[in-house]
């Protein structure tokens, strides 16, 4: 509406101070005129009852006298009247149709008589009862009364006018006041609003500008039309947008630096208010929660917006001490590790941030380095207390013939072969997981090389009562880029594990085939399978099955995790699917950038 409006405002503002300034000096100018015309009026009538007086002193003839009195007084609608001691005139009425006012009205008023008693003009007016047409009404009139010197001694010339002579000229003028009034007004208004409007106008602009800022839109420029001060508040506002554009664009760049850290980080990110909602989260943290909420919540489909109880508790903690906190956990297998920071807001706390550090990988790690220790303990124990008691029995003659001798020197030697082996191993496998390693890629024939290497365990297989097979839909002529000795060395650790972990009976395929530019190699056994709890660890180093489930000697431990970083560094990838009872199958790719 307009009135809510500035230029409504100010064009009622300067209307209603105009209106107030007019009717102020309406009032003004009124009282001065009705002042005025009274004050006239007044002293023509002292003049003409002046005249009167002097007429009635020096003439003669005091009918001619009066009778000029009359015409005199008839000229400026007023009456005239003579009072002496013996006598009393009235002039007559006329066209002035004035009341007909006898001595006693003369005589009764107290202010009138003093004429008549001194030489003093008297003055008066008001309301006076009268009789007009014989009924006694009450007439405003004014009234001058002049001393004069009559033939039969002192007396008085009264002068008189009704105030509604001298009411016709106030509501003339007050007619003409007021139409002069009501002009002024009505071209106030037009320049009021036409002022208005000349200031309204950028000002709108500017609120449709402000309007278009806050919804984000800082291009928007307000033209600067005037060098006033509302050209200087748009130039400010221009600088503003512009100020404000800068400061936005660097914190919405902030931000998202911001929220691409978090959303990047390995750790997850937790953001508290005062009540211990979350506020803000990235995805390691959202991984947390649904985690607790699975394992710990009557109601695991629970949004991750809502707070664990755990770290309700923890939360409530920070705030009660004011200090960091740190606690440790493990959720669905894995252990994590809090760190929650207070927020404050002047001098309470206003919420915390929680890191929350998954310490899984730290936790094996430190298992593993344990583990290695002991692994490599107890594997070089072995052989060194078989050499060493062989040593001894060979040393004490122990072995009566020379065949015991030779047995139990072959034992020697087949013992410090194995520890042989073991150190090689752990000689490549720190130099692929040191990035020491170099290929050594030749162009070969593929399915020559891969019968092969399956032929090598034909006779193994055979008295070990395995049925060992191959198979694969590559042509005979297909000739691939590898290493041939560290993709043999693969080969012979995957099947001889197979072999090593099939009962009698059982049987061992071997595949090799050409699938979406890739070679895919399987070798899979109907053994005694992996259970699910061990098949993430398969390749680490000195995993090893349980002996009870072994044949023979088993392996050092090492020989998958090798396989693992060898098939890596062709570029492909390995991996393991097995059945509790029902066997396993090891397969592993080779991209064929380099096959003809």
């Amino acid at each position: 509406m307009i009135w809510k409006s500035i230029i409504g405002k100010l064009w009622a503002t300067i209307i209603a101070l105009v209106t107030i300034v007019l009717l102020f000096l309406t009032v003004l100018l009124l009282q001065f005129f009705e002042n005025n015309n009274i004050q006239q009026v007044e002293h023509q009538m002292e003049k003409i009852g002046g005249k009167a007086a002097y007429m009635l002193q020096s003439s003669g003839d005091q009918k001619a006298a009066l009778s000029a009195v009359s015409e005199i007084a008839n000229v400026y609608d007023s009456g005239s009247a003579v009072v002496s001691r013996d006598h009393f005139w009235l002039s007559p009425s006329g066209y002035n149709h004035l009341p007909k006012l006898d001595r006693r009205f003369f005589e009764s008023n107290p202010i009138l008589k003093k004429a008549l008693s001194g030489n003093q003009i008297v003055k008066t007016q008001g309301s006076f009862p009268v009789n007009r047409d014989g009924r006694h009404v009450q007439e405003k009139m004014i009234i001058v009364g002049v001393p004069a010197r009559t033939a039969d001694g002192r007396g008085a010339v009264y002068v008189f006018q009704s105030l509604r002579i001298i009411q016709n000229t106030m509501d003339q003028s007050k007619k003409l006041i007021s139409i002069s009034a009501g002009i002024a007004i009505i071209l106030t208004t037009f320049f009021a609003f036409f002022l208005s409007t000349r200031i309204g106008a950028p000002l709108r602009r500017m609120r449709t500008a402000a309007i278009q800022v806050a919804h984000g839109n800082f291009d928007i420029n307000v033209p600067v039309v005037t060098r006033d001060e509302v050209g200087e508040l748009a130039v400010a506002f221009n600088k503003m947008r512009k100020k404000l554009k800068e400061n936005m664009t660097a914190l919405s760049q902030e931000k998202e630096q911001l929220s691409g850290i978090l959303e990047n980080m390995a750790d997850g990110v937790l953001m508290l208010d005062e009540q211990g909602n979350i506020r803000a989260s990235n995805p390691p943290a959202n991984r947390f929660v649904r985690s607790w909420h699975f394992e710990n919540d009557d109601n695991p489909s629970r949004s991750v917006n809502h707070t664990p109880d755990l770290l309700i508790d923890l939360f409530e903690k920070v705030a009660k001490q004011e200090s960091p906190q740190i606690q440790e956990t493990g959720v669905q297998g894995r252990f994590w590790v809090i760190i929650m920071t207070p927020l404050y807001d002047r001098r309470k706390v206003r919420g915390a941030v929680a890191v929350l550090r998954d310490m899984t990988e730290e936790r094996h790690i430190d298992e593993l380095k344990k583990g290695f220790i002991a692994n490599v303990s107890h594997e070089l124990r072995t052989p060194i207390a078989m050499m060493q008691g062989y040593s001894e029995a060979i040393i004490d003659d122990i072995a009566q013939t020379d065949q015991e001798k030779k047995d139990m020197a072959q034992i020697i030697l087949d013992e410090s072969k194995r520890m042989g082996r073991l150190v090689n191993e752990l000689l490549d496998l720190a130099r692929m997981e040191a990035g020491h390693f170099q290929l050594e890629k030749k162009d070969i024939p593929l399915v020559d090389f891969f019968e092969h290497a399956v032929y090598k365990f034909s006779k193994l297989a055979k008295e070990s009562g395995i049925a060992l097979s191959m198979d694969t839909d590559i042509r005979k002529d297909e000739r691939f880029e590898l290493d041939p000795d560290r993709i043999e060395q693969v080969m012979t650790n995957l099947i001889d594990n197979a072999i090593r972990h099939t009962r009698k009976g059982g049987s061992v395929s071997v595949g090799v085939y050409h699938v979406n530019q890739q070679i895919r190699v399987s070798v899979r056994d109907t053994g005694t399978g992996i259970s699910p709890k061990d098949l993430p660890f398969v390749f680490e180093r000195f995993y090893k099955e349980d002996k009870a489930r072994t044949r023979g000697k088993s392996g050092t431990g090492l020989g998958l995790s090798i396989a693992r970083h060898i098939v890596e560094a062709h570029g492909g990838e390995i991996s393991v699917n097995s059945k509790k009872g029902q066997g396993t199958t090891f397969l592993f790719t080779l991209p064929d950038a380099a096959g003809k």
